[in-house]
């Protein structure tokens, strides 16, 4: 049995689709796509080959305090194929001062993600709770985690 049509020539049809769908703004550039999610946390996707650069992380923390009021949430960083992260970046990321992040998860896929996230954690000792995943479903377990904390650092 065909399942019957819309009638999108309805206008009852359009206000009810806008009431259900979801208005999701974003952050976009052409290095990756920032958005806040609804499952509590900020997600941020890098695009396949681009670096993420100073001026970014700056787009970034300026659209959080304009969307979200400046909210704290965790971050989680998936890393395309091909994407890096400059040193720069990293440095503020350690740091923890003026971010909206309560602890990052940091997706990978290639090893070579894994080499460079793995000298980020040693080298610049990130301040907020922060760890490195290869399955999604343990990435949001953790971010899960983190934003139930409400503050308190797991590591």
């Amino acid at each position: 049995m065909r399942k019957p049509e819309p009638d999108t020539g309805n206008p009852s049809f359009w206000t009810i689709s806008l009431v259900i769908m979801p208005r999701k703004s974003k952050y976009t550039c052409g290095s990756f796509e920032f958005f806040e999610d609804d499952r509590g946390f900020y997600y941020l996707r890098t695009t396949e080959g681009e670096d993420i650069k100073a001026e970014d992380v700056v787009g970034v923390n300026d659209w959080i305090a304009a969307h979200t009021e400046g909210e704290r949430k965790p971050l989680l960083i998936e890393l395309a194929y091909g994407s890096t992260i400059a040193h720069d970046v990293q440095s503020f990321l350690a740091k923890g001062e003026n971010r909206f992040s309560t602890g990052d998860a940091i997706l990978i896929s290639t090893f070579a993600h894994k080499l460079s996230a793995t000298f980020y954690l040693r080298h610049y000792k990130p301040k907020l709770p922060t760890r490195i995943f290869s399955d999604i479903f343990a990435a949001l377990d953790w971010l899960d985690a983190q934003r139930n904390a409400s503050g308190s650092e797991i590591d």
